[in-house]
């Protein structure tokens, strides 16, 4: 198992031992210890179970021993609930009783800046030579083997002594939930506990002193039990690692949903292009997740109920929608939030509407059913026309998707109906999602008798959409993996000249507008017959960033006239910014789709490589996506498909259709080049100039680490 070791003992340990349990129920050691107690006397911990603490000889009738050494033999799993000066002892004598785990849940250490204990805390870790998940942590809960560290108690008294459930731990299921967060992790748990989901094993790293996102990941990646993981991330060391352990556990047929806190732009790298003032630390983290086939979500409440989805049905093949419920106003408000999200209401095939007009005369289903997409029943409905209609609706063949809305309120409707739909969903090919209003019993009987029977219920229409609106957009990666990098420190960057900018170009098979550099009216004029009318023409200067910002370019030039008038103007402006010298450059007009396509070192990930809409809008549209690089050619294909202006490649207002297979080639080609070149920092295209079989960079800057 090599980086695995030790691994198991977190969720299977053959012994416990919990360092820290108290005389009082309330404390954290105490309330630890309590729960795998009570998990040992009702038959779901089969680990032998011991209680250290050198001050207490005897609890409920048992012995509580002194220390590890007394108890006088191997334990697999360590639960230290020490104050934080105690903990680096503590982990020693562990090693030296042959422990294989600690969980360290005391807090005080670098998350309050206490540097120097970490550090103990760490030499300690490499003495004992035994893995260690926290410190600052609630540990793991697994709902298979029993092992629940977590010190939230189920009930909790009011100041007036009334007694009320505080915490609902979920049963058993297939969802993994790994938190960088102990709050968060209690929050989503309760979350997923409410729908009626069980989880998998929950596992929460703390400090991250040793066990880390990336080891869990692994572990859990050979787990048959689990599918989907569900991640709260806050911040990453080993960008790349991570990713790497996302990919493992994609192929793997998992699923993985990510809530990414922190999205502000750190804005600490000075930003000499579009790309880098636009693409900062949580466009980087979408970009990457969404690269791996995760499921970026904004809340606990998307995580809990995306994951629930994923936990029950496939992503749907495609976003063809088909709706069926007894409330009309439900049906038509369906329609407009899913069209406004990207999935589509196709109609029902004449045959099939044909089939359900036929149940109308029969008396199968109400005379006043609405027979085309959405499909409206009426409140008239019962559950054998639900079962009647759907069934011919699932027939059809013809949707990605099927939302199932079969509302309880009205009289003759009840709960049989989920029986019977979930009898036809299960030999559908498409993706089934279903949705109750309501907090009443009937409400959440019914939403978990769907759930019950394999189909993810909501309460919310709103939510049942934003959940199919995300898994229709799981992308299954081809990548095996992502090559290493070694960030290098942060140096001065300084501009890369222009030749050797065109010479990159060159290599990376990038077409350029044929340019030329000049320094006088008349060698402007005659550059610019050799190019051909009109031209465009700026300042050629690598120092100025933002050339259009300061009036330092000139596009539709036509004639020697007005080339030698805007080689005047040019030069002004270049006078005035001090960079005269740097000569004024006549270029090839190229018309067409400006796209942006940069290139910069991310201080996780390393490089990366943006592509979206470009032009002097670039920042104010921000229609771009960003993925790690270097990126294949299908992986391209991905992020053009990810942008709003996707319909315009195909062509529009009298533009031809844009080659996109030469389009891919080329943007995969230039994710390359930050890649195999690491002294260079920033490098962009923009605009890239696309239109049918042409395609050519009209602008490029790079930025290069000063040696």
């Amino acid at each position: 198992m090599g980086a695995l070791r030790g691994l198991e003992a977190f969720f299977n340990p053959r012994s416990i031992a919990v360092l820290g349990v108290s005389r009082h129920p309330d404390k954290i050691g105490r309330v630890i210890f309590d729960r795998l107690l009570n998990n040992k006397r009702m038959g779901i911990l089969r680990a032998e179970l011991y209680p250290v603490n050198p001050e207490l000889r005897e609890l409920y009738g048992q012995p509580v021993y002194a220390s590890l050494s007394e108890i006088g033999g191997y334990v697999d799993l360590v639960v230290i609930a020490l104050p934080a000066p105690y903990v680096p002892r503590a982990v020693l004598e562990a090693g030296k009783n042959g422990a294989k785990a600690a969980i360290v849940v005391s807090g005080g250490f670098s998350e309050v800046g206490n540097d120097p204990l970490t550090e103990s805390l760490k030499e300690a870790i490499r003495q004992a030579g035994i893995r260690v998940l926290g410190p600052n942590t609630v540990g793991v809960f697994d709902p298979y083997t029993g092992v629940n560290t977590f010190f939230t108690k189920d009930v909790k008294p009011f100041s007036d002594g009334r007694v009320a459930q505080s915490f609902i731990f979920p049963g058993r299921g297939s969802i993994v939930v790994i938190s960088q967060s102990g709050a968060l992790a209690h929050y989503i748990l309760e979350s997923l506990a409410e729908r009626g989901v069980g989880v998998r094993a929950v596992a929460c790293v703390g400090n991250q002193i040793d066990i880390n996102i990336s080891e869990l990941l692994s572990y859990f990646t050979g787990d048959r039990l689990a599918s989907v993981v569900a991640i709260y991330i806050e911040g990453v060391v080993e960008g790349r690692e991570l990713l790497n352990k996302l990919l493992e556990l994609r192929r793997s047929g998992k699923y993985v949903v990510v809530l990414k806190a922190g999205r502000t732009p750190a804005g600490r790298r000075a930003a000499y292009t579009h790309t880098a003032s636009m693409v900062g630390e949580w466009e980087v983290y979408a970009g990457a997740l969404k690269q791996v086939g995760a499921v970026v979500v904004d809340n606990v409440k998307e995580l809990a109920d995306v994951s629930l989805a994923l936990s029950l049905q496939r992503p749907p093949k495609g976003r063809r929608l088909a709706i069926l419920t007894n409330a009309g106003g439900f049906s038509v408000m369906v329609s407009d939030l899913a069209q406004a999200n990207g999935l589509e209401i196709t109609s029902l095939p004449s045959e099939y509407i044909g089939r359900l007009e036929r149940l109308k005369s029969e008396g199968k289903i109400p005379l006043v059913s609405v027979t085309s997409n959405p499909i409206d029943l009426s409140g008239s409905a019962d559950s054998a026309a639900f079962e009647e209609a759907y069934r011919i609706v699932s027939e059809a063949g013809v949707f990605d998707i099927h939302l199932l809305m079969p509302f309880h309120v009205p009289p003759l409707m009840d709960e049989s109906v989920v029986a019977r739909l979930a009898n036809i969903a299960r030999s559908s090919n498409a993706t089934v999602v279903g949705c109750d209003g309501g907090n009443t019993e009937w409400s959440i009987a019914m939403r978990t008798l769907m759930i019950n029977n394999g189909i993810p219920a909501y309460r919310e229409v709103e939510d049942a959409i934003k959940v199919l609106t995300l898994i229709s957009r799981v992308y299954n990666p081809s990548k095996q993996s992502f090559p290493s990098f070694e960030i290098r420190a942060n140096k001065a960057s300084k501009p890369i000249r222009r030749p050797v900018l065109l010479e990159l170009m060159e290599k990376y098979g990038i077409p350029v507008a044929i340019e030329e550099v000049v320094y006088g009216e008349v060698e402007a004029v005659e550059a610019a017959e050799r190019i051909g009318y009109p031209v465009a023409m700026k300042i050629a200067s690598e120092k100025i960033a933002h050339k259009t910002d300061v009036g330092g370019v000139l596009v539709g030039v036509a004639g020697r006239h007005q080339v030698v008038e805007s080689f005047r103007k040019l030069a002004w402006v270049a006078e005035r910014l001090g960079v005269r010298d740097d000569g004024i450059a006549v270029q090839q007009m190229v018309s067409g789709l400006e796209l942006i396509v940069g290139s910069k070192i991310d201080e996780v990930f390393g490089p990366v490589v943006t592509v979206g809409l470009g032009g002097i809008l670039t920042e104010v549209v921000r229609d771009f996506i960003t993925f790690i690089a270097p990126v294949g050619e299908d992986e391209v294909g991905e992020m053009l498909r990810s942008l709003r202006l996707a319909r315009l490649l195909e062509g529009f207002r009298g533009l031809p259709p844009v080659n996109k297979e030469r389009l891919r080639e080329i943007i995969a080609s230039f994710s390359r080049i930050a890649f195999e070149n690491p002294s260079i920092t920033q490098i962009e295209i923009n605009p890239l100039m696309v239109c049918g079989e042409k395609i050519a960079a009209v602008d490029v800057r790079g930025w290069q680490s000063e040696a």
